[in-house]
């Protein structure tokens, strides 16, 4: 039996290494991108707010951020399993498992709560996506949910009304922030 060369000693099945570009990971960051793409082109149709009313920054200026930000995480997508192959993870067979009921129990909650935001305003559907989730994936500390469930969202609110002066959507709690 021959001696095994580098290639083999890292776990690669006859010498051949590993594609730096992962396809379905590729594929993955293409749809993300052309998502994003999209989004940012629909923000060209938002109107122009007057400096003295725009609170500081134009209406496109946090969705294109936040899609920027997206793109760009996005981007490293393809070569992940190169950084993991790294530290002894194979993402191939970590995925062959089935997505599990509660990501899209999740997703439900999260939908409602989002559908929700006119009626119960930013900071109340802060509140119950906070006491919420942190329920229906198993935590019983309750003490420990009530406390996340109040400082998150007030740090939230603290930092984007009080600093940013962002104005969230009043809802039904709305009198209580004026």
């Amino acid at each position: 039996m021959s001696e095994p060369t580098d290639r083999q000693e890292d776990g690669e099945a006859g010498g051949v290494p590993a594609p730096s570009v992962h396809m379905v990971d590729l594929a993955v960051t293409a749809v993300i991108v052309a998502l994003c793409a999209f989004l940012f082109w629909d923000t060209t149709g938002f109107e122009r707010v007057p400096a003295s009313l725009a609170q500081n920054v134009q209406p496109t200026m946090f969705p294109r951020l936040l899609l920027a930000v997206i793109v760009l995480m996005a981007l490293f997508l393809p070569f992940e399993h190169v950084q993991k192959k790294v530290h002894g993870i194979d993402l191939d067979s970590a995925r062959s498992d089935w997505v599990r009921p509660i990501t899209y129990v999740t997703g439900l909650v999260l939908l409602g709560v989002v559908i929700a935001i006119p009626w119960l305003g930013t900071f109340v559907a802060m509140v119950v996506a906070c006491a919420l989730l942190p329920v229906l994936w198993g935590e019983r500390r309750w003490w420990l949910v009530a406390v996340y469930a109040i400082a998150f969202p007030v740090g939230i609110t603290l930092v984007f009304v009080a600093g940013l002066e962002v104005n969230f959507e009043p809802g039904i709690a709305g009198h209580l922030f004026r």
